[in-house]
């Protein structure tokens, strides 16, 4: 598989086979149908660039690890923290429908989404402020003291929108705040623009 790490801006259709998990028989038959443009080259082989091949995969929903690591596709690291895992489930289905190079994680507690800030490192974190025990006011200044986290992005998410409360979590550092209930269209909105 190293041979498709490298540089070239091609792939070989035995080497999309691989990435595909498919034979190459299929590979051909993509082909052929014009499904996947490809060059002709010495004895009858094909050659596939890169940017074809991301078009490819992107049209047929077909993203793997693999695909994106050769194609250098981002994926966009999401931790969702919040006491209500059906909240936190909702928000996870729409966000990985909405992009499926966004890759995220849940935590039902300040305490779990603290280990997860450190082993995950998140480029974004939707903090849920109230919560039981360790409440997203302590995640957030956690977040901040770590300075491997520093850059992590924090969407704060409040019921309370008094101006104090609002002034109270932007002190701890959050880059967004959304009060509930909100429209997930908006959230997402925030995470596009926090991840530009």
């Amino acid at each position: 598989m190293n041979n498709t790490k490298s540089k070239k801006p091609y792939l070989t259709t035995g080497e999309i086979a691989k990435i595909l998990y498919v034979t190459r028989v299929t590979v051909y038959n993509w082909i052929k149908l014009g499904q996947l443009k490809a060059s002709r080259v010495h004895q009858g082989k094909y050659r596939v660039s890169k940017n074809v091949f991301a078009e490819f995969v992107k049209q047929h929903k077909l993203e793997n690890s693999i695909a994106s690591e050769i194609l250098a596709i981002p994926t966009v690291k999401i931790l969702i923290v919040d006491d209500k895992p059906d909240v936190v489930g909702t928000i996870k289905a729409f966000l990985e429908k909405a992009n499926p190079h966004y890759h995220v994680v849940m935590a039902t507690s300040g305490f779990e989404a603290g280990h997860l800030i450190s082993s995950f490192r998140p480029d974004v974190v939707i903090l849920d402020m109230v919560m039981p025990g360790l409440n997203g006011f302590s995640v957030c200044r956690r977040i901040k003291s770590n300075h491997l986290a520093r850059v992590t992005k924090i969407i704060a998410v409040t019921t309370y929108s008094s101006k104090e409360n609002l002034e109270k979590i932007r002190k701890e550092g959050a880059d967004a705040i959304l009060t509930k209930p909100f429209d997930c269209k908006k959230l997402l909105a925030i995470v596009k623009k926090l991840t530009k």
